[in-house]
């Protein structure tokens, strides 16, 4: 199909149809999108919306 037709390796997101091109980015979309559960920073209390974001935050949080 043309640049925006579907494709057998697009993934759409079952709650809001958003089209994704890999499992690894859906996924990332879910957790920032739809989920509500805040991952905490242990060391300082700041919440972030995915494992993600936390981890990067670890590294320069002391």
């Amino acid at each position: 199909m043309g640049l925006f037709g579907s494709s057998k390796n697009e993934l759409k997101c079952k709650k809001c149809g958003t089209v994704l091109s890999d499992p690894e980015r859906l996924k990332k979309h879910q957790e920032k999108a739809h989920t509500r559960k805040k991952e905490i920073c242990r060391n300082c209390g700041t919440e972030f919306n995915s494992q993600d974001d936390l981890r990067k935050h670890k590294k320069k949080c002391k």
